[in-house]
């Protein structure tokens, strides 16, 4: 299923839902009937909803679930988008399928923003857990949202990484 894009011009007008909100609607935007799995709860509920499509707190041009890619704008989130990120998470880390619900989906999340580097990539993929958390911290995006001058969206940001190195080791200090 492909969704139609709807102009930037009223993306003013758009509502943003964040939690379950953003789930049921999402489900409801794609037309998914589908029980949702826990990973795609987890993305939408951090990431939010926005029906259509807007430009991001970058700038970016943006659509629903804060997909930017373009080849992956207007494709159906659930049927077509999450297998993708959750397949990079499973190739990218040793013992994904034995992982707790919790971590593969701090996993999926890293590999959805994309703020996930070579480094921590190559911790996970030997899976050094704790230093992957640790790696994936030291990430301009984290120091971003830390600083005194930080926007809402930049300690956001922040805070979502800390949750996610978090759930791979819940002492990483940051």
């Amino acid at each position: 299923m492909t969704t139609e894009l709807e102009p930037i011009e009223s993306q003013a007008k758009r509502k943003r839902y964040y939690g379950d909100d953003a789930v049921n609607v999402a489900a409801g935007f794609y037309k998914y009937r589908g029980v949702i799995d826990p990973i795609a709860r987890h993305i939408i509920s951090e990431e939010g909803f926005v029906p259509g499509t807007y430009k991001d707190s970058k700038g970016i041009l943006t659509e629903g679930v804060g997909i930017a890619d373009p080849e992956l704008m207007g494709k159906n989130f659930f049927t077509e988008v999450m297998p993708i990120y959750i397949g990079r998470a499973q190739e990218t880390t040793k013992n994904y399928a034995v992982l707790p619900e919790e971590q593969q989906s701090a996993i999926v999340s890293m590999a959805y923003r994309g703020d996930w580097g070579a480094e921590t990539k190559g911790h996970l993929a030997k899976g050094d857990l704790k230093a992957a958390a640790k790696e994936y911290l030291d990430h301009n995006e984290y120091r971003k949202g830390k600083a005194k001058d930080a926007t809402d969206a930049q300690k956001g940001i922040s805070e979502r990484m800390l949750r996610n190195a978090r759930a791979l080791d819940p002492k990483v200090k940051k």
